[in-house]
Protein backbone atom coordinates (compact mmCIF):
# COMPACT_ATOMS: atom_id res chain seq x y z
CA UNK A 1 0.00 0.00 0.00
CA UNK A 2 1.32 3.42 -0.97
CA UNK A 3 0.37 5.00 2.38
CA UNK A 4 2.41 2.39 4.26
CA UNK A 5 5.43 3.19 2.07
CA UNK A 6 5.02 6.91 2.77
CA UNK A 7 4.74 6.23 6.50
CA UNK A 8 7.90 4.10 6.46
CA UNK A 9 9.81 6.65 4.37
CA UNK A 10 8.87 9.47 6.75
CA UNK A 11 9.87 7.48 9.83
CA UNK A 12 13.17 6.49 8.18
CA UNK A 13 14.10 10.05 7.20
CA UNK A 14 12.94 12.08 10.23
CA UNK A 15 15.28 11.29 13.13
CA UNK A 16 13.98 14.15 15.30
CA UNK A 17 10.46 12.77 15.03
CA UNK A 18 11.73 9.36 16.13
CA UNK A 19 13.69 10.98 18.99
CA UNK A 20 10.43 12.38 20.39
CA UNK A 21 8.75 8.97 20.08
CA UNK A 22 6.22 10.24 17.55
CA UNK A 23 4.43 7.52 15.58
CA UNK A 24 2.58 7.96 12.33
CA UNK A 25 -0.47 5.83 13.01
CA UNK A 26 -2.45 6.37 9.83
CA UNK A 27 -2.15 8.13 6.48
CA UNK A 28 -5.05 8.55 4.08
CA UNK A 29 -5.97 10.67 1.07
CA UNK A 30 -5.10 14.08 2.52
CA UNK A 31 -5.42 12.93 6.13
CA UNK A 32 -3.13 11.64 8.85
CA UNK A 33 -3.19 10.59 12.49
CA UNK A 34 -0.01 10.67 14.57
CA UNK A 35 0.68 10.17 18.27
CA UNK A 36 3.30 10.98 20.88
CA UNK A 37 3.73 9.10 24.15
CA UNK A 38 3.69 10.50 27.65
CA UNK A 39 7.35 10.93 28.56
CA UNK A 40 8.80 13.19 31.30
CA UNK A 41 11.57 14.20 28.86
CA UNK A 42 8.92 15.87 26.68
CA UNK A 43 7.46 17.96 29.51
CA UNK A 44 7.70 21.64 30.32
CA UNK A 45 8.03 23.33 33.72
CA UNK A 46 4.33 22.63 34.42
CA UNK A 47 4.72 18.89 33.91
CA UNK A 48 2.65 18.94 30.73
CA UNK A 49 3.76 18.37 27.13
CA UNK A 50 6.25 21.00 25.96
CA UNK A 51 5.08 23.41 23.26
CA UNK A 52 7.99 22.43 21.01
CA UNK A 53 7.10 18.75 21.23
CA UNK A 54 3.46 19.57 20.43
CA UNK A 55 4.53 21.65 17.46
CA UNK A 56 6.67 18.80 16.12
CA UNK A 57 3.73 16.43 16.54
CA UNK A 58 1.51 18.80 14.53
CA UNK A 59 4.10 19.43 11.83
CA UNK A 60 4.53 15.68 11.41
CA UNK A 61 0.76 15.21 11.07
CA UNK A 62 0.61 18.00 8.50
CA UNK A 63 3.43 16.50 6.44
CA UNK A 64 1.86 13.05 6.54
CA UNK A 65 -1.53 14.45 5.46
CA UNK A 66 0.12 16.44 2.67
CA UNK A 67 2.06 13.38 1.47
CA UNK A 68 -1.09 11.24 1.65
CA UNK A 69 -2.97 13.74 -0.49
CA UNK A 70 -0.25 13.65 -3.14
CA UNK A 71 0.66 9.97 -2.69
CA UNK A 72 0.63 9.23 -6.40
CA UNK A 73 3.04 12.11 -7.11
CA UNK A 74 5.09 12.58 -3.92
CA UNK A 75 8.20 10.74 -5.14
CA UNK A 76 8.73 13.40 -7.82
CA UNK A 77 8.00 16.36 -5.56
CA UNK A 78 9.99 18.62 -3.28
CA UNK A 79 7.79 19.51 -0.28
CA UNK A 80 8.67 22.45 1.95
CA UNK A 81 6.78 23.75 4.97
CA UNK A 82 6.64 27.51 4.32
CA UNK A 83 4.82 28.89 7.32
CA UNK A 84 3.11 27.65 10.47
CA UNK A 85 0.69 29.03 12.99
CA UNK A 86 -0.21 27.39 16.29
CA UNK A 87 -2.91 28.35 18.74
CA UNK A 88 -2.59 26.69 22.12
CA UNK A 89 -6.00 26.06 23.67
CA UNK A 90 -5.28 24.05 26.85
CA UNK A 91 -2.28 22.38 28.45
CA UNK A 92 -1.73 18.88 27.06
CA UNK A 93 -1.70 16.25 29.79
CA UNK A 94 -0.33 12.79 29.09
CA UNK A 95 0.07 11.20 25.69
CA UNK A 96 -1.04 13.32 22.75
CA UNK A 97 -2.37 12.71 19.26
CA UNK A 98 -2.76 14.92 16.22
CA UNK A 99 -5.13 14.70 13.29
CA UNK A 100 -4.13 16.46 10.07
CA UNK A 101 -6.20 17.17 6.98
CA UNK A 102 -5.84 19.00 3.69
CA UNK A 103 -9.00 21.15 3.66
CA UNK A 104 -8.83 22.04 -0.03
CA UNK A 105 -9.91 20.24 -3.17
CA UNK A 106 -7.08 17.78 -3.85
CA UNK A 107 -7.99 17.41 -7.53
CA UNK A 108 -7.79 21.19 -8.02
CA UNK A 109 -4.47 21.34 -6.14
CA UNK A 110 -3.04 18.55 -8.32
CA UNK A 111 -4.26 20.32 -11.46
CA UNK A 112 -2.52 23.52 -10.35
CA UNK A 113 0.66 21.55 -9.65
CA UNK A 114 0.53 19.99 -13.11
CA UNK A 115 -0.09 23.32 -14.85
CA UNK A 116 2.25 25.55 -12.84
CA UNK A 117 4.82 23.00 -11.64
CA UNK A 118 4.17 24.16 -8.08
CA UNK A 119 1.34 24.61 -5.61
CA UNK A 120 0.89 26.06 -2.12
CA UNK A 121 -1.86 25.13 0.32
CA UNK A 122 -2.62 24.85 4.04
CA UNK A 123 -2.93 21.72 6.13
CA UNK A 124 -4.99 21.95 9.33
CA UNK A 125 -4.11 19.96 12.45
CA UNK A 126 -5.90 19.45 15.76
CA UNK A 127 -3.92 18.21 18.78
CA UNK A 128 -5.67 16.32 21.57
CA UNK A 129 -4.33 15.16 24.92
CA UNK A 130 -4.90 11.81 26.64
CA UNK A 131 -8.33 12.91 27.91
CA UNK A 132 -9.42 14.00 24.42
CA UNK A 133 -9.15 17.70 25.24
CA UNK A 134 -8.33 19.96 22.29
CA UNK A 135 -4.88 21.25 23.27
CA UNK A 136 -3.91 23.17 20.11
CA UNK A 137 -4.89 23.99 16.55
CA UNK A 138 -2.20 24.34 13.93
CA UNK A 139 -2.02 25.37 10.31
CA UNK A 140 1.04 24.52 8.23
CA UNK A 141 1.33 26.03 4.77
CA UNK A 142 3.03 23.63 2.39
CA UNK A 143 4.75 24.45 -0.89
CA UNK A 144 5.21 21.63 -3.39
CA UNK A 145 7.31 21.84 -6.51
CA UNK A 146 8.70 19.33 -8.94
CA UNK A 147 12.09 17.94 -7.98
CA UNK A 148 15.00 19.62 -9.70
CA UNK A 149 17.18 17.45 -11.88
Amino acid sequence: MVYERIKQQMMDTLPFVRLLGIRIDEIGNGTAKVSMPEDPKLNNHLGTQHAGALFTLAETASGAAMAGGFADLIVGLRPVAKESRIQYQKVAKGATRAEGRVPGDLAALKAELKTAGKVAFPVEVDIFDAAGTLAAQVQVDWYLSEKRA
